[in-house]
């Protein structure tokens, strides 16, 4: 890792889930960690997410502050709407078979069940843990995915549970050695569920199989439009939206098809259609 995974980072967190944080690089066991805080509010009332690429592994690690008791507590009282987001963050990186281990007063919940935990939290452990990989320190591209893996979903958590509010980012970048810092206050919702519907369903569009990763190379790695089943408008202010059945990754041109008509084209028509297509240009050819 180095400055240009600390300027990564920062961007991604801020783009991708309206965070504003600060970054640096840290001594590890391993050599360098990255280190990010959110950018309001002091360090030691905060937390830190750690990334650590380990020998064999890669680790993100939640770090609460010295003074954080306040911060915990208000994730314990998080709403229903953010225990579920947290869930189905968390239900992502089970399906990638990255490791979440979460300890609320010091006894192991599951991540993925917000009906499980305590009532009242005194102290929160958690963190995310690869399957075994080779790792090389110097290995760029690997670390920006292990940041868009780990570090950008884990913000996203933690985000769903403190429940700030929405403000708009704004980045810029230092010198290696020094905090990159964001302006700005940190929470949009609508980027929290859109980068959770990414981490539980991916970013291959789900009609017609697109990935942008694919044609467009690391510009396109984890862009996609996401697609509301049920249309925003029709939804009462009491809705409470789910992140598993209600969101659908959709590339933009099947997302505008699904738009042409009212209600919205459903998905499984799409991907019928544009099977039945496919099928026949093949018996052309």
């Amino acid at each position: 890792m180095n400055s240009e995974t600390v300027k990564f980072v920062v961007h991604q967190v801020a783009d991708r889930i309206g965070l504003a944080i600060n970054a640096r690089l840290v001594k590890s066991n391993d050599g360098q960690a990255c280190e990010c805080v959110p950018a309001d509010g002091h360090p030691n009332e905060s937390f830190a997410i750690r990334l650590n690429l380990n020998w064999r592994s890669a680790e993100a690690v939640f770090v609460p502050g010295q003074f954080s008791g306040a911060l915990i507590q208000q994730m314990g009282n998080a709403t229903v709407d953010g225990r579920q987001i947290f869930a189905s963050f968390a239900r992502g990186f089970e399906l990638k078979r990255i490791r979440v281990q979460m300890r609320i007063n010091g006894a192991d919940v599951k991540p993925a069940d917000p009906a499980g935990w305590p009532g009242a939290w005194h102290r929160l452990e958690l963190s995310l843990r690869t399957p075994p990989l080779v790792i090389e320190q110097q290995d760029e591209a690997l670390s920006e995915k292990m940041v868009l893996e780990l570090v950008v979903p884990f913000f996203g958590m933690m985000a769903a549970l403190i429940g700030v509010e929405e403000n708009e980012p704004e980045t810029t970048g230092e010198t290696e050695g020094r905090a990159i810092q964001t302006n700005g206050v940190r929470y949009e919702r609508k980027k929290i569920n859109r980068e959770a519907c990414i981490q539980l369903k991916g970013s291959r569009c789900h009609a017609c199989g697109f990935d942008f990763a694919e044609t467009y190379g690391p510009l396109g790695i984890g862009y996609i439009e996401i697609h509301h089943v049920k249309p925003i408008a029709t939804l009462g202010a009491d809705y409470r939206l789910n992140i598993e059945t209600d969101l659908v990754p959709l590339c933009g041109n099947c997302h505008a098809m699904a738009h042409r008509e009212n209600p919205p084209v459903p998905v499984e028509k799409l991907k019928s259609l544009v099977d039945k297509r496919r099928k026949a240009a093949a018996t052309l050819q």
